[in-house]
């Protein structure tokens, strides 16, 4: 039997799974309380430890304008907005975690755990029936 699917109606699904994990994410981050290790701007990376003594560190996205966060009046830090962004070319869905403080400042797209990045989270992804349509993993970069 031939797998008749396209890569666009795979892209849906692919996308609802991103944005599933992108709000696991940021529900870590919402309901935990934050410490703020300062950089040379003034902004600072966000972390908290959990339950079992994890600690788990945003650090702040390279290349923004600082100007632009101070002018914002508002106080980096949380409350966190977690989105995607999705570019698709070709064959191939790029999708990126966008993780925005309430000043307008980005942190870089992940957490680390313990100083150390996770490895890239698996996906597979299924139809109606329970056929399996595509599986693997997420490449960073």
């Amino acid at each position: 039997m031939a797998d008749n699917s396209t890569p666009k109606s795979k892209t849906i699904p692919l996308v609802l799974a991103i944005m599933v994990s992108a709000v696991a994410v940021g529900t870590l981050f919402r309901s935990s309380i934050f410490s703020s290790t300062p950089s040379r701007a003034g902004l600072s990376s966000l972390s908290t430890t959990d339950e079992n003594g994890d600690k788990w560190v945003l650090d702040l996205a390279k290349g923004q304008s600082l100007s632009a966060i101070k002018a914002s009046g508002k106080k980096p830090g949380p409350a966190l907005v977690i989105g995607t962004d999705v570019k698709i070319s070709g064959g191939i869905a790029s999708i990126g975690l966008v993780i925005e403080g309430q000043a307008g400042e980005k942190y870089a797209g992940g957490a680390k755990k313990n100083r150390r990045w996770l490895p890239p989270p698996r996906f597979k992804i299924v139809d109606e029936a329970g056929k399996t349509l595509a599986n693997g993993a997420f490449k960073y970069g």
